[in-house]
């Protein structure tokens, strides 16, 4: 019998070590929640991508979770996109680009839930931090609660959690009013001082400075490097390489061209005796690494990559035909330069009224506005009876094509 108690005393101590050892491995040194506003607004983009480059910019030892707040004050809606854990900056980054921004601002209903996730024991909370980074845009909270209640109701849950939560909020593009309503919130939770951005840059700044542990901050730790500052040609050349060095070629990646920490454009070259050949090349960071968009010298397709994107690379792109009204004759409606669906509806329904009432002129039914030229598009060994229709805005040369001929 005694042999039998010795036996299960050891296992349980055994049991006991186990579980001790595994908690201090598995046990972050800081722990953070990205809470993120994804109400209905424009520029939910910005703040995604700010986001994660925050995430990215943070040491892959930390413990990373991302949740949205965002809804109505009768059901708030808040959900955790991504459960804390360590080395998924990248993860973060994508969940965060995949939100689909609608309903009004719960900014309180957020706050109470990142609180009550750390409430739980497992994940483990930070030995020495535990923090949430909230981004408030467009409206800090619609439901209008007092400043008492606020404070209480936190305070109510903080209690409950049990641990000390570092909140750190940011609002960007607030107007004056809404900023109040956020920094009672923030005082609340007893945050550090509210930042405030206006644009996508300072934002980007200020989420990678706010997501700092205050120990490293103290100890002047330098922060990594963006995914931007880390673009090299080495870099681009072992994501794409060029053409092997042969009999006097030199190939190589130069005008780079870095944007948002996620896209980079640049002129792959390959250097000859007598001629040198640029190849422009296109980079997206995709789980935490740069991969190759497109390269080539036909042109590019705009793609997913934001236009603001490629105006800043001063780069033009072709965006993808939109059919706008489908039909099995010439009323269907096809938007080829992203003019938008409301107006390539709109110019085509008017050129159609004004080729049936007759005020078209000549075969090839040309028609003409202060800001529209329509006509049949010349197709080469076609009739030009069987030639499509279109029309060409004067500003720009956008076209909206009609029929399905072409």
């Amino acid at each position: 019998m005694k042999r039998w108690w010795v036996a299960a005393a050891a296992v349980v101590v055994v049991l006991a070590l186990v579980s001790g050892v595994l908690f201090l491995v598995l046990t972050p040194s800081h722990r953070t929640t990205f809470l993120v506003d994804s109400s209905e607004s424009a520029d939910f983009r910005d703040v995604a991508d700010a986001v994660g480059t925050a995430a990215a910019n943070m040491s892959p030892d930390d413990a990373l979770a991302l949740r949205r707040f965002g809804g109505t004050c009768d059901a708030p809606d808040t959900a955790e996109l991504v459960t804390p854990g360590t080395g998924q900056a990248a993860k973060i980054g994508d969940a965060a680009r995949a939100i689909t921004p609608n309903g009004k601002p719960t900014l309180l209903s957020g706050v109470i839930a990142a609180i009550d996730d750390f409430a739980r024991t497992y994940p483990f909370r930070g030995s020495e931090t535990n923090r949430v980074v909230v981004v408030a845009r467009g409206g800090a909270d619609a439901c209008g609660k007092s400043a008492d209640e606020v404070r209480t109701i936190i305070r109510e849950h903080s209690a409950r959690a049990g641990v000390k939560i570092d909140f750190r909020f940011v609002g960007h593009r607030l107007s004056s009013e809404q900023a109040k309503v956020l920094k009672a919130v923030a005082d609340a939770t007893e945050a550090r001082a509210t930042r405030f951005t206006d644009d996508t840059a300072a934002l980007v700044t200020t989420l990678k400075e706010v997501s700092v542990p205050t120990s490293l901050v103290a100890q002047e730790v330098v922060l990594p490097k963006s995914p931007c500052e880390l673009v090299t040609p080495e870099v681009l050349m072992a994501a794409y390489p060029l053409p092997a060095e042969v009999a006097g070629y030199k190939p190589y990646y130069g005008e780079i061209n870095c944007q948002q920490d996620r896209y980079v454009h640049a002129q792959g070259l390959i250097e000859r005796p007598e001629l040198a050949q640029a190849f422009p090349a296109v980079f997206e960071l995709k789980d935490g690494k740069w991969q190759l968009w497109n390269a080539g010298t036909g042109g590019f397709s705009c793609g997913e990559i934001p236009r603001e994107v490629w105006k800043a690379w001063d780069v033009g792109c072709t965006p993808e035909p939109v059919v706008c009204r489908d039909a099995n004759d010439f009323t269907k409606v096809t938007d080829m330069n992203d003019v938008g669906c409301p107006v390539a509806i709109d110019i085509a329904d008017r050129y159609i009224a004004a080729a049936r009432a007759g005020q078209t002129q000549g075969t090839g039914t040309f028609w003409v506005t202060d800001v529209w030229t329509c006509s049949k598009y010349p197709m080469p060994d076609r009739p030009n009876v069987a030639n499509p229709l279109q029309c060409q805005r004067n500003a720009d040369g956008a076209v909206v094509r009609l029929g399905d001929n072409w």
